[in-house]
C-alpha cells in the first residue's frame, strides 16, 4: 500500500533486506503462503482473495502524521536518522502522496488479502 513512505525513507536510509524466513512485517505476504500454512495445519476448503482498499486522510500532512506515529516500520526507520533527515523524509512523503488527493481527501490505494478455511 505504501510505496510513498518507503521511497521517502529510502532516500535517507539504506533499507536492509531481511532473511525471507526471519520474522518481518511482510514475511507472509506472498500469495499462497498463508493458505499453505492453513492446509498444513489441517484446514480444508482454503480460499484466499484480494480486496482493494484505500487509506483515506483529510490531507497529506494528516497522512504523514498517521504513518509516522502508527506504522512500526516507519517509526523504527525514523529513529535511525537525525532531525534533518526526518524533515526531508516527511517532506518527500507528503509531496509523493499529494498525487493521491481527490475530492478534498488523500486516498492511497492498497490491497488487503483475505484467507479462510474450515476445520
Amino acid at each position: 500500500m505504501d510505496n510513498n513512505r518507503h521511497a521517502a525513507i529510502a532516500t535517507e536510509l539504506v533499507l536492509v533486506r531481511h532473511d525471507k524466513d526471519a520474522p518481518a512485517m511482510f514475511r507472509c505476504a506472498a500469495p499462497g503462503f498463508v493458505s499453505a500454512m492453513y492446509e498444513k495445519a489441517g484446514l480444508c476448503e482454503v480460499v484466499e482473495w484480494d480486496v482493494d482498499v484505500e487509506l483515506v486522510t483529510s490531507s497529506p500532512e494528516q497522512y504523514w502524521e498517521m504513518i509516522s506515529e502508527h506504522v512500526s516500520l516507519t517509526i523504527a526507520a525514523l529513529q535511525k536518522v537525525d532531525g534533518g533527515a526526518r524533515d526531508r523524509i516527511r517532506a518527500s512523503a507528503i509531496a509523493n502522496v499529494r498525487g493521491f488527493e481527490k475530492d478534498g481527501r488523500v486516498r492511497v490505494p492498497g490491497v488487503a488479502r483475505f484467507i479462510v478455511g474450515t476445520k
